[in-house]
């Protein structure tokens, strides 16, 4: 569902992602893993058309996202890294505008919200970076996307909202969804990722699912994490 071929952006101060090569099949979901400016942001900003990539291929369905952007982000919800929420709106009118786009009911992002426990009455403003999150999360949830390009989604959420924003995550998955999300964390994504592609200053460093690396850093008798450091420092 999720193509990213050959893709390379460069910033003008020479750093960026060079040749990333990533799929996300249905139902899938797929972790991105690197430290910040490892290039997590810049893929997934070049995928939804946001980043002039100089070379690449980028779909979603069989959609060019860059040829097709209007068709290719109906069936895309996106969270940027940096979610840019109107400060006056509440969060309820911010899911009738989403959902007013979208040609959609506004039933399933407030089935979302009670989930959450999100207040939908208070303004953006008004709201703690958590809620704040909550909300951005709803926004790119509400019209039951096919394909999730989701950056950092758990940024600012307590591990009670986590439990439930990753308990969604596994329904889209079941539901035939692909999911793509990208965390600085590999516990915080254990139990929800089916694979993990790793980033290095720009470059993919490996791609695998996630039971290959539990099972490898088992055999050696270290904790997930431990092992998941000692492999991104020794990786040129």
């Amino acid at each position: 569902m999720i193509e990213i071929k050959n893709l390379t952006m460069k910033y003008k101060n020479g750093k960026g992602v060079d040749d990333i090569n990533i799929s996300v099949d249905d139902g899938e979901v797929k972790a991105l893993l690197g430290p910040n400016g490892s290039g997590k942001s810049t893929t997934m900003r070049s995928f939804m058309g946001f980043l002039n990539s100089s070379e690449g291929s980028l779909k979603v369905a069989g959609i060019d996202t860059i040829a097709n952007p209007v068709e290719a982000k109906e069936i895309i919800g996106y969270l940027p890294g940096d979610p840019q929420l109107p400060q006056n709106l509440n969060s309820k009118s911010l899911f009738k505008l989403g959902a007013d786009m979208r040609g959609q009911s506004i039933d399933y992002a407030m089935e979302l919200a009670e989930k959450f426990e999100l207040d939908v009455k208070q303004t953006v403003k008004e709201l703690s970076k958590g809620n704040r999150q909550k909300t951005a999360v709803i926004l790119a949830l509400l019209h039951k996307p096919k394909a999730l390009v989701l950056d950092e989604p758990t940024s600012g959420l307590d591990p009670f909202h986590q439990r439930t924003f990753f308990e969604t995550i596994e329904e889209f998955s079941n539901n035939g969804a692909s999911v793509l999300l990208s965390s600085h964390i590999i516990s915080e994504v254990e139990k929800v990722a089916d694979t993990m592609a790793v980033l290095k200053v720009g470059s993919k460093i490996y791609d695998e699912s996630y039971k290959t690396f539990k099972k490898k850093a088992k055999d050696e008798g270290k904790e997930l994490e431990d092992a998941f450091f000692e492999f991104y420092d020794r990786e040129k």
